[in-house]
C-alpha cells in the first residue's frame, strides 16, 4: 500500500551554485504534478513530468526547485561580447561622422545589459545535475509514501479484523433474539386476548415472517466476504479506489443490519462497527 502524502528533498552543487529540490505530496483524485523552477531550468519540465508519471499514479505533487549561490552572493560580471559590440559600434560612428572618442571603462559598465549575473545553466553539467536532484527527491518522496502506506495497511488490517470479530456475536445472537421476540409477542397477545384461545399455528406463521424480515444472515455473510476482500486488496500497491469501493459496500451492509436488529446490545455493536468503518473511510482518501 502507498499513501498519497509524503515529502522528499535533495541538494546538489554545480560549479558555484547549489540546486535544492523540495517535493511534497497530498491526496488527490488523480495525478497532478506542479513545478516551480527558475527560468533557466524551465526547458527541463517536460522530462521531469515524464519521470513523475513513471513513479506516481495519484496525488497532487508540488516540486519546488531553487538555484542559489553555494558560498556567498554571486557578483555581476561584465559581458565582454556586448562590450566589444559597443566599442565597435562607437568606432564605426566615429569614422562615419568624423567624431572623436576615447573608451571610458566606467561609462561602458553603466550601459544597458553590460553587467550581468552569470547564468548557472551555462555551467557544465547543470541540466544533468538538476535532473538528478529532482529524481533523487522523487525517490525520497516515493519511499516516504510507501513508509506511511505500510503504517496505514497495518491499521486497516487491524480495524477490518475488529469489524469482522464484532459482527460474529451480532449474527450468532439472531436466533436467540427471534426466540425472545416470539415469547414476548405471544405473552403480549395472550394478555390482550384474555380467555380467548390463541391460534398457535397462526402465531408461528406470523413470527416466521417477522423472523425473515429481521434476518441478518445474508448481510453478515456479505460483510464477512467484504472484509476478506479488503484484506487481500491491502497487499496491492494502487488499491485506494478499490478499497474505497469495498468500504462503501461494507457501510451499506452495516446500515441494513442496523435497521433489522432491535436488541440494544446488538445495536450498540453495529454502531461501534460503523464508527470504526467511518474512520477507515476517511483514511482511505489518503491511499493511492
Amino acid at each position: 500500500m502507498e499513501s498519497m502524502t509524503g515529502f522528499g528533498n535533495s541538494s546538489q552543487v554545480v560549479d558555484k551554485y547549489r540546486i535544492t529540490v523540495l517535493v511534497k505530496s497530498v491526496n488527490n483524485k488523480g495525478l497532478g504534478l506542479h513545478f516551480r523552477m527558475p527560468r533557466e531550468a524551465a526547458h527541463l519540465e517536460e522530462a521531469l513530468y515524464r519521470k513523475g508519471k513513471e513513479l506516481f499514479s495519484r496525488g497532487r505533487i508540488d516540486v519546488n526547485v531553487s538555484v542559489e549561490s553555494d558560498k556567498g552572493g554571486i557578483l555581476p560580471e561584465p559581458d565582454i561580447t556586448l562590450a566589444r559590440a559597443y566599442l565597435e559600434g562607437a568606432d564605426k560612428l566615429a569614422k562615419e561622422f568624423f567624431l572623436t572618442s576615447s573608451p571610458d571603462a566606467f561609462r561602458l559598465v553603466t550601459l544597458s545589459g553590460m553587467m550581468r549575473v552569470p547564468d548557472p545553466s551555462a555551467g557544465e553539467g547543470f541540466d544533468q545535475n538538476l535532473l538528478s536532484a529532482v529524481k533523487e527527491a522523487f525517490q525520497h518522496l516515493l519511499n516516504s509514501r510507501r513508509e506511511e502506506g505500510n503504517g496505514l495497511a497495518s491499521m486497516f488490517a487491524e480495524k477490518l479484523q475488529l469489524i469482522d470479530k464484532l459482527s460474529v456475536p451480532v449474527s450468532e445472537g439472531h436466533s436467540q433474539r427471534v426466540t425472545h421476540l416470539f415469547c414476548e409477542r405471544k405473552n403480549r397477545i395472550t394478555e390482550l386476548l384474555g380467555d380467548a384461545k390463541v391460534n398457535d399455528d397462526r402465531l408461528a406463521q406470523e413470527m416466521a415472517l417477522l423472523s425473515d424480515r429481521i434476518d441478518i444472515s445474508e448481510e453478515f455473510q456479505r460483510l464477512s466476504a467484504h472484509v476478506h476482500s479488503a484484506l487481500l486488496v491491502l497487499e496491492e500497491n494502487d488499491c485506494g479506489r478499490k478499497l474505497g469501493f469495498i468500504l462503501q459496500e461494507m457501510h451499506r451492509e452495516l446500515n441494513t443490519m442496523g435497521s433489522k436488529v432491535d436488541n440494544s446490545e446488538a445495536v450498540h455493536q453495529v454502531i461501534e462497527m460503523k464508527d470504526i468503518l467511518g474512520g477507515l473511510r476517511e483514511q482511505v482518501a489518503n491511499v493511492q
